[in-house]
């Protein structure tokens, strides 16, 4: 049976090259389709699963690059874009063994909303979806 929303999309990778992204970010591109398809699940694994961990309060996350004496402050902010989508009524996943591999407290710093999930029981709910995308 189909859940009302139709697609998983999974992202698989970071994003490499934060200043060539930050015209076509993937989290940015993702919170569109969520808006214009009426919902969608998404999955975060690998390396993605670092955009559902919080840095730690005593370092706030800038998204920002020094390059040649210049600031580059307009690069994508993936956690705030992931709080974004959660806002917004998405579903998010993070495959557990690869929050696990982030480092043993970033369970503790799992973004509110986020739930995880074993790779296995990701994969059992695949015939759930219409269409299962790979980002």
């Amino acid at each position: 049976m189909a859940t009302t929303d139709n697609t998983l999309l999974i992202i698989e990778r970071a994003h490499r090259g934060a200043v060539e992204t930050q015209f076509a970010d993937t989290l940015f591109f993702v919170r569109e389709l969520h808006r214009q398809s009426g919902g969608l699940h998404v999955a975060l694994r690998g390396l993605a699963a670092s955009y559902a961990v919080d840095t730690p309060y005593d370092t706030p996350y800038e998204a920002a690059l020094r390059i040649a004496g210049r600031t580059l402050d307009t690069l994508p902010d993936p956690r705030r874009l992931l709080r974004q989508l959660l806002d917004d009524g998405a579903t998010v996943f993070v495959e557990e063994a690869d929050l696990s591999a982030l480092g043993a407290r970033a369970r503790e710093r799992l973004l509110p909303g986020v739930r995880r999930v074993t790779g296995a029981e990701l994969v059992s709910r695949w015939s759930d979806y219409a269409r299962v995308w790979f980002f």
